[in-house]
């Protein structure tokens, strides 16, 4: 992988960044929760491929990952709806 290629991912992680900053000032705020997460997942997706090296890693290391991946959904769907109905008056 080329230096060229990591600094295209880095921009696109910065607008990524803008789109999440934007969103939360949006005033839907269960759709822009929602998309807020669905944008950092992109992103520690990219991340985790191109910087950490994940996509060049055994099987077992993506297995954990997958793993780590579930807990963040649990969480998610456990606590968002905390957030957005009883904060979000």
């Amino acid at each position: 992988m080329t230096q060229k290629t990591l600094i295209w991912i880095w921009f696109a992680l910065l607008a990524m960044l803008g789109v999440s900053l934007v969103l939360g000032s949006w005033g839907h705020r269960q759709l822009a929760t929602i998309l807020i997460f669905g944008v950092a997942t992109v992103k520690a997706f990219l991340v985790g491929a191109f910087y950490m090296r994940l996509r060049w890693e055994p099987g077992y290391i993506v297995c954990i990952l997958l793993g780590g991946i579930g807990l963040i959904l649990i969480f998610y769907f456990a606590l968002v709806p905390d957030i957005v109905y009883v904060y979000g008056r």
